[in-house]
């Protein structure tokens, strides 16, 4: 059985045996209130959406595109081939790895701090090293999109840094975050609180996750998350992509444009309360 199918297959059979008023979107409580711009939950399982608010609007997604990188680079290339670092790819801001040029390294290294830490430099030089090209690699993202139903979104880099021309949609977003979570090599990573990675040169680092809802020391730090991604820029705002799951059953909320204030209090009001969950 395919890991989708096996996904699928128990989460479908733990929705079954929930509560009615946990399970269905009719018997749910009125949703905490909101000030993102744009914002979807959605069943993990069926695609439905549970709510939104401006889930069209087309507006930059920041790191939070790095889901689809991750599941372009995952899909198309085994994380275990070696590759060498350019020196185009260290001088790649703002929050970074700090990769060396010559650094040899398996792209299962870049995919983990991609994720967990969302290293620029670490997500350029994956897609570079499985597409040959950056830009060839954006062609990927984008027919990836295309075949995911994402038709409001078009991407340029494989980091969700600025770039002319990129963006996407809290709906579409939700879609690849889907997709990615349907993937055990991805959905193993972006779980994780924190990694240890070795580096070219035999050093290793401990990597903690920018996702402060699955710190167990943060306040922010919610039992049933289990994922996903966060982003930030100046002109797309606080961005996350979480998930979650409790007695089997798994949602996924995107918020697109909130602000660090807010957005992990709302996102795990979101989540608490698509999973009938007390918002106390």
């Amino acid at each position: 059985m395919t890991d989708r199918r096996s996904f699928l297959r128990c989460a479908s059979l733990a929705a079954a045996a929930l509560p009615a008023a946990a399970y269905s979107q009719g018997r749910l409580p009125p949703p905490p209130e909101i000030t993102a711009d744009s914002c979807i939950v959605i069943d993990a399982v069926t695609g439905a959406s549970m709510f939104e608010k401006n889930a069209d609007e087309r507006r930059p997604v920041a790191s939070t595109q790095k889901l689809l990188s991750a599941l372009v680079a995952v899909e198309s290339t085994s994380m275990d081939k070696i590759t060498t670092v350019l020196a185009a790819e260290t001088r790649v801001e703002p929050h970074k790895l700090y990769l060396k040029t010559g650094e040899k390294l398996p792209l299962r290294t870049l995919l983990e701090a991609m994720l967990i830490e969302s290293c620029n430099d670490c997500a350029h030089c994956l897609g570079r090293s499985c597409a040959g090209s950056e830009t060839r690699f954006a062609d990927w993202m984008n027919r990836r999109a295309a075949r995911l139903g994402m038709t409001s979104s078009r991407f340029v880099n494989a980091s969700g840094l600025p770039a002319e021309g990129q963006y996407s949609t809290a709906r579409d977003m939700s879609r690849v975050a889907r997709a990615a979570l349907f993937n055990k090599t991805i959905r193993a990573i972006v779980g994780r609180s924190e990694i240890t990675i070795t580096r070219g040169d035999g050093r290793t680092k401990k990597l903690e996750t920018t996702n402060y809802l699955l710190r167990r020391n943060n306040t922010n730090y919610l039992p049933v998350c289990n994922g996903m991604k966060t982003g930030y820029t100046n002109a797309a705002g606080k961005c996350l992509v979480s998930s979650a799951t409790f007695r089997g059953r798994t949602v996924i909320c995107v918020m697109l444009r909130s602000s660090s204030k807010v957005i992990w209090k709302e996102s795990g009001a979101l989540l608490n309360w698509s999973l009938g969950l007390s918002m106390d």
